[in-house]
């Protein structure tokens, strides 16, 4: 089966150019959706769709959201509603299957030869509850956001997320919090991608161990023909990694992780320098500092006015 491949994403970051390139680079024949602004139309490597020309759900969906995280508003709700956009995308496209990716990993795998022993379950998840590698099929995908309406309308699921928010010292209620109570509630035909199976594995975090030897705050890989590989501590073995996960701050490493356009794994001093001191990367560094003074202070109110209350 050819599995179509679907990102959805919000401006033209910094990181997102080679994400998509390695995309390709891996399958050069699978359909790479890109959902998104005008301002990511001039890729050509693959077909750019309009994000507001699926904003029926996604409208349904913040009548009735409620926020119960430290994260801004806006960003934790995109993060629900994305899931909504895709499901309208799927039902206008005709799709069966299909892989949904975070904008921020970089794939070395064909996902045709990876994905298809997959078919039969509702999604894949990385440690329980990160959709980066998360492969869906048309009815998964309408039941995950039934689900999540289901959670923000019902009066007792809703006091449900009001509990576990009151109980979280950091973060609060996100997507990866529904997508990890659907297991429970809704189905557990979902499979792990972190586990090795046959030598190889999906990475959820690099700057998470997840069983692998770490180095300098990240997974220590090793470039074997090319090709990214960890030690897995539990036995010592060499594990083929299918993807990597750069979150967070490892968004800004991501140059020491591409490949070029042969497949091969090379960091030059030119290419580095490129892309430290690439403008849109800076202006993204800028961002994410006043982000973080802004989410410390919020923090600090948020926890007195806890502390207060209780």
């Amino acid at each position: 089966m050819n599995i179509p491949i679907l990102i959805v994403h919000k401006g033209d970051s910094f990181y997102l150019e080679p994400v998509l390139k390695q995309i390709r680079l891996f399958n050069p024949d699978n359909r790479i959706c890109l959902i998104s602004d005008e301002s990511t139309s001039h890729y050509n490597i693959v077909e750019h769709f309009y994000i507001d020309r699926y904003t029926e759900g996604l409208h349904e969906f913040q009548k009735v959201y409620q926020h119960m995280s430290i994260n801004p508003y806006d960003y934790e709700l995109f993060c629900f509603q994305r899931w909504f956009v895709i499901r309208d995308f799927v039902r206008k496209e005709g799709f069966t299957h299909f892989l949904c990716l975070d904008s921020d990993v970089l794939l070395y795998c064909n996902v045709d030869e990876v994905f298809n022993q997959y078919l039969k379950y509702d999604f894949t998840i990385c440690k329980i509850m990160g959709p980066c590698f998360s492969l869906f099929n048309k009815e998964s995908i309408d039941k995950l956001c039934d689900y999540m309406l289901f959670l923000y309308t019902d009066k007792g699921a809703l006091e449900r997320l009001r509990l576990f928010y009151k109980d979280v010292v950091y973060g609060g209620v996100c997507d990866m919090t529904v997508l990890t109570w659907y297991q429970k509630d809704i189905s557990n035909n979902v499979i792990d991608l972190i586990y090795p199976s046959s030598g190889a594995c999906f990475d959820g975090n690099i700057s998470d161990p997840m069983g692998f030897e770490m180095s300098k705050g990240r997974k220590k890989i090793y470039w074997i023909d090319n090709l990214p590989y960890g030690r897995y501590m539990e036995d010592g073995s060499m594990i083929r990694f299918y993807g990597l996960h750069l979150q967070g701050g490892a968004k800004h490493e991501m140059h020491k992780y591409v490949l070029d356009n042969q497949k091969i794994h090379q960091i030059s001093l030119y290419d580095t320098l490129k892309w430290k001191f690439s403008f849109k990367r800076l202006k993204c560094r800028y961002k994410e500092l006043r982000k973080m003074f802004s989410s410390s202070t919020m923090f600090c109110l948020i926890l007195k006015n806890k502390l207060r209350i209780s």
